[in-house]
């Protein structure tokens, strides 16, 4: 996606600190930072259609389920809870309490998670090894989007039938 466009305006200090350091904190840009705070907030208030350029290979759908996620190699036995915001045939996007007990990092190759779910309307549960992708924290919540690097055939095959 081209960028052309340059928006400047101004903010107190505390929100510029706040961004300087969510920045940080995810290894992106400010401007980068930025952009998705400003994307999030359109998305979540349906005034999408001011984003025209989508770079996702697949559609998300939106959706509400209860999710059990554990470090795939953490040897614990321990699943946390979240909740699963949206899907798509590649990835999905999780959101879990801010007071998580372990430490997630975006982009590392080595880190998977497993997750379990149900998908609305069914009793068959979904078991799908991820990879952290983005990981957001606010005060209330850490969002995760993650993509999918191993599931087994009956799971792919119902996510499949949600998703058409």
């Amino acid at each position: 996606m081209s960028k052309k466009n340059v928006i400047c305006f101004r903010a107190s200090e505390d929100l510029h600190e706040s961004l300087q350091k969510a920045a940080q904190e995810e290894k992106r840009s400010l401007s980068s930072v930025i952009e998705f705070v400003l994307t999030d907030y359109l998305q979540n208030r349906k005034i999408s259609a001011a984003i025209k350029d989508e770079r996702r290979q697949y559609k998300r759908k939106n959706i509400s389920a209860a999710t059990l996620i554990k470090h795939h190699e953490s040897g614990e036995a321990k699943y946390h809870t979240g909740s699963i915001i949206d899907i798509s045939f590649g990835g999905v996007r999780i959101k879990m309490p801010s007071g998580i007990q372990y430490e997630i990092v975006s982009n590392a190759t080595s880190e998977k998670l497993e997750i379990i779910f149900t998908l609305p309307n069914e009793n068959l549960p979904i078991f799908i090894t991820c990879e952290p992708r983005n990981v957001v924290r606010t005060e209330e919540s850490v969002q995760i989007g993650a993509s999918f690097v191993n599931t087994d055939l009956v799971s792919y095959k119902a996510l499949q039938n949600y998703l058409m």
